[in-house]
């Protein structure tokens, strides 16, 4: 019995050493050039030493030009040239600090700069903890490494897991892009950088990113994030999902995408774009639909499986191109074709591969058609080779013409007017007296006339250049001489406006509302940026960072 008392005693005794002598080794070891001892105005003892001064405590050294030294809290102040130096791989300088040796934590003030391997930490208040190796730094700061410069108002790096969080006007600044948002999670060792909240990004070149928040793989100049707007030379590109790759200058927008013209009122509606910043092209696919708000709310609608908007430094250059199964409306004109150029500096659209248009009753088809519109309004018609213009009266018979090109001129309200055939003219034309009274038909060949209209029907016809005209009544009319060579009527291809927009659900009214006002973009996040975070939402991102840490 008397045995076991013994052991339990000296095994106690052993245990006390090991405490007292853990204690003395985390005390904090000194040594200077001169040392006083002094007593502070409260009563508390310290110890005051000059010139070379060095501490040290476990694998930390601190070297400094004065300080005091609080030997009962176990507290250093250390002043001037402060340096730090913690095993092999930290080094941290400043001009003041505060080292707390029983929590061995330091506070340094002052330009501080943390180092290790070629990472650096700048800033003028820094708290340290040198068993964790985490720095807090508050009141602006700044992270460079190898890669990238982050600045922030406050943040948090965990120098063992090579990860800083940055909150409060956060601006990441790559090679090729700058980042600024509110909230950002950042490595060092893979260059990944997470931010959430509004983030901005600009690549110095004219493209910029609004979004709300997504991740950045700045080695690889990748990014995606969630819902946000890209910002090209001419166009304001929306999406839910995008996705940057810089190294091939190459933007992605995908799910309810809506592409704006900076300036002329134009709007691109589908399901994915795409991006080229090195060729300027921007490409919608997915059920794209282009909305061109016009004078008086009038609007121009136009689908394809494929638009696709070019930018050039030669305004001239600049169009829109539809590609396949296009549909084009606009309450006076409807038309489709196969492909389409839409050059936004004459405002003409360029109708190839078997275009055709219909005019209230009239229709039109040739090789290729060209429109121009004029203050929002068709003014000009250009029917190239293969020129064919066919109109319903109010008989049901059809007014027939057809030529080499065909030029139809507009009025200020974008009703036709006339239409001049120049080339290989012929007309099959059709007289009423009123509405309803048949009288026979006119058949004309000329190489050149004009064709004029009320009320977007065909009225009358003037010939030249020694027409050769029959006159045909109805008694010798038969009926297969009522259609020239080539006429057929495709009414029933005329396209609604709900074909045209049912390609894209997301396609709303015209509104002119729809046009945003281009500079919100910068302006709504210059406020964000400005707007400081109030103090609760900063605890709780500091205690969301620390729990990240934890885990």
């Amino acid at each position: 019995m008397r045995r076991k008392i013994f052991l339990l005693i000296l095994l106690g005794s052993l245990l006390t050493a090991q405490s007292i002598q853990a204690q003395r080794k985390d005390k904090i070891r000194y040594k200077a050039e001169k040392l006083t001892n002094a007593r502070s105005d409260e009563g508390e003892r310290y110890k005051k030493l000059i010139d070379r001064v060095v501490f040290t405590q476990n694998e930390t050294i601190v070297y400094c030009d004065s300080a005091y030294f609080f030997t009962k809290r176990n507290v250093m102040e250390a002043y001037g040239r402060v340096r730090i130096k913690q095993g092999d791989s930290v080094t941290i300088t400043a001009k003041k600090l505060i080292y707390e040796g029983d929590s061995e934590k330091a506070l340094l003030r002052e330009d501080v700069v943390y180092r290790k391997g070629r990472k650096r930490l700048y800033t003028d208040f820094l708290d340290y903890h040198m068993n964790t190796e985490v720095a807090e730094f508050k009141n602006d700061g700044k992270l460079v490494d190898e890669q990238n410069t982050l600045t922030s108002s406050y943040g948090i790096y965990y120098s063992k897991s090579q990860k800083a969080y940055f909150y409060n006007d956060v601006l990441l600044v790559s090679p090729d892009f700058n980042l600024r948002t509110d909230s950002l999670e950042y490595s060092s060792f893979s260059k990944v950088a997470i931010s959430k909240g509004p983030t901005y990004i600009d690549d110095r070149q004219g493209t910029t990113v609004d979004s709300k928040g997504g991740t950045y793989a700045t080695t690889k100049e990748q990014t995606t994030f969630a819902k946000g707007t890209i910002e090209t030379r001419n166009y304001i590109i929306v999406g839910d999902d995008i996705f940057i790759d810089e190294l091939k200058k190459f933007y992605k927008a995908k799910g309810n995408v809506v592409m704006t013209s900076k300036k002329d009122n134009i709007i691109i509606f589908g399901d994915e774009a795409l991006y080229n910043k090195e060729e300027g092209i921007s490409q919608v696919y997915g059920k794209p639909v282009m909305k061109k708000i016009m004078e008086d709310a009038d609007t121009l609608y136009m689908s394809a499986d494929t638009l696709v908007a070019v930018e050039n430094v030669d305004k001239d250059k600049e169009r829109v191109l539809g590609y396949y199964k296009i549909l084009m409306y606009q309450d006076g004109l409807q038309g489709r074709c196969d492909s389409l150029a839409y050059f936004l500096s004459d405002s003409t659209i360029h109708m190839y591969k078997d275009p055709i248009l219909w005019n209230e009753n009239s229709q039109m088809v040739a090789d290729s058609i060209d429109l121009t519109f004029k203050n929002d309004l068709i003014y000009k018609m250009n029917l190239t080779r293969q020129s064919f213009l066919s109109s319903l009266d109010t008989m049901g018979q059809y007014n027939q013409i057809k030529g080499r090109n065909m030029i139809g001129q507009f009025d200020s309200l974008g009703m036709i007017q006339t239409m001049d055939v120049d080339g290989n003219g012929e007309s099959h034309y059709f007289v009423l007296e009123g509405d309803s009274l048949f009288l026979g038909m006119n058949k004309i060949f000329c190489s050149r006339m004009r064709i004029r209209f009320e009320n977007n029907s065909m009225q009358n016809i003037s010939f030249y250049n020694q027409p050769e005209a029959q006159f045909i009544p109805p008694i010798e009319l038969m009926s297969d001489m009522h259609f020239l060579e080539g006429f057929e009527w495709r009414g029933n291809e005329k396209p609604s406006k709900e074909d045209v927009i049912q390609r894209n659900t997301a396609i709303r009214p015209a509104d002119p509302s729809d046009i945003p006002n281009l500079n919100d973009t910068a302006q709504k996040m210059k406020k964000k940026l400005d707007k400081e975070v109030p103090p609760d939402q900063q605890r709780a991102i500091k205690q969301e960072a620390m729990q990240r840490r934890s885990r």
